[in-house]
């Protein structure tokens, strides 16, 4: 895995807390209350996740970034997962489609 340069680590941390504020403070994934500042090590910490892994070709861009709890963020990653357990890393969302997008689709429609 790659380190982040100097200004991908600030994009990110910018789409991770566009995420955020989008997704009302949840992750993503279980829908846990996310702390936006707090220890590294609190499992509730909000994390960047890509819903399409890098190494599957995703990309560090707005439609790809999630905000994440710690703990969904590392079940999913192949390095965290290579004993075996918790989810797999796949090269989509599992989901389909994410549970905020009906209410990126009522904004769209209350605006016209």
């Amino acid at each position: 895995m790659r380190l982040l340069s100097r200004t991908e680590r600030h994009q990110l941390r910018f789409l991770r807390q566009r995420a955020h504020w989008r997704q009302f403070g949840l992750c993503y994934w279980c829908f846990t209350g996310l702390h936006e500042d707090g220890p590294n090590s609190d499992p509730r910490q909000s994390t960047a996740d890509h819903r399409f892994p890098m190494h599957a070709g995703g990309q560090t861009v707005p439609g790809n970034i999630v905000a994440a709890c710690r703990t969904c963020n590392c079940e999913r990653h192949p390095e965290m997962n290579r004993g075996g357990g918790g989810l797999v890393a796949t090269a989509g969302d599992s989901r389909g489609v994410s549970p905020f997008a009906c209410l990126a689709v009522l904004s769209k429609g209350e605006a016209a």
